[in-house]
């Protein structure tokens, strides 16, 4: 059994370099893909609390609804769910409103679990590169023996570059994935301001709103 794992520890850690270099596509990807969507759904949230309340100040819901759809964002679907529904009264309105900013709220999320894995366990897996590398260097030595320390020392020294790229891999992935969450909470906070607005003109009866 020992000898199996020896020989399955032999490998070294180019194997596991390689598993690096997809891993650091994979978040690379994910970055770019997550920077279009947050870049394409940004808001104007101050014009559009602007345009909300001037047309719910004269009571025009379908206008103040067309003149949203201009608008991108989640901050707007949100707006948009609630005035659809104005005229059922202010619970029905927060629900459905509460229940487009969960939807909303999956979709800025999307794909940032892999990049919070990928910083996390990359350092990892890039250790495990290392004592790889190792093994397989102290192993050479062992039928190399008029090598001396400079067969270790170089076999090291491929070794620890697992460590370094596992680091490189992962110092990105969390600089962004923090960067995410962070506009990600920002965009929920915007939602919640909106949405008090709006809620500030419906009254608690089912007085509809034409």
């Amino acid at each position: 059994m020992v000898e199996r794992l020896l020989n399955l520890a032999l490998i070294g850690g180019e194997p596991i370099l390689y598993l690096l270099i997809l891993l650091s596509m994979l978040s690379v990807m994910v970055v770019l893909e997550r920077l279009l969507y947050y870049r394409k759904n940004a808001s104007d949230v101050p014009a559009i609390s602007n345009t909300l309340v001037e047309n719910l100040n004269d009571g025009k819901v379908s206008e103040c609804i067309e003149s949203l759809s201009a608008f991108k964002g989640a901050e707007t679907e949100v707006l948009i769910e609630g005035l659809n529904n104005f005229g059922k009264g202010r619970t029905v309105a927060t629900e459905l409103m509460e229940s487009m900013a969960l939807k909303q709220q999956q979709l800025l999320d999307r794909w940032l679990t892999v990049i919070g894995t990928i910083g996390s366990n990359a350092p990892f897996i890039g250790l495990l590169g290392t004592v790889l590398g190792i093994i397989k260097a102290f192993n050479d030595l062992a039928f190399n023996t008029e090598g001396g320390p400079s067969v270790v020392m170089s076999g090291i020294a491929e070794a620890l570059v697992a460590t370094a790229v596992g680091l490189l891999v992962a110092i990105p992935a969390v600089i962004f994935f923090n960067y995410f969450k962070n506009r990600q909470k920002i965009i929920m906070g915007n939602i919640a301001q909106v949405q008090r607005v709006m809620l500030a003109f419906i009254e608690e009866d089912n007085k509809e709103v034409n």
